[in-house]
């Protein structure tokens, strides 16, 4: 494990992905978990500065793409992993009442 891909599973979800646009790494993982599974659909979807300018005022010391791909590279196989088991897609599924995931209480990822 290299020391960005180490800072990223340690870090808090509070903690800055993008100095320039405030964006966190919770709101990069809520875009994981919306399906973002590529920077530029994760750019869709979070706000990232256009030429990594917050490099030097980011935590990781890294612009915010490198560590935007870290996370997409460390959570969204671990998510993809977790939805093989999951019944039903809470969007789309009338039963869920369009609840967020972790609140229908009658599927696997729910319970």
């Amino acid at each position: 494990m290299d020391k960005l891909e180490k800072f990223w599973r340690d870090a808090p979800g509070g903690f800055t992905v993008c100095s320039e646009t405030g964006a966190t790494k919770n709101m990069v993982l809520n875009a994981i978990i919306d399906g973002a599974k590529d920077l530029e659909t994760l750019k869709a979807a979070v706000p990232l500065c256009s030429d990594n300018a917050c490099a030097s005022n980011n935590p990781s010391g890294e612009g915010c793409s490198e560590n935007a791909g870290v996370l997409l590279s460390i959570y969204s196989p671990v998510y993809e992993f977790m939805k093989e088991g999951h019944s039903h897609d809470h969007e789309h599924d009338k039963g869920c009442g369009n609840k967020p995931s972790a609140s229908c209480g009658s599927c696997k990822l729910c319970q």
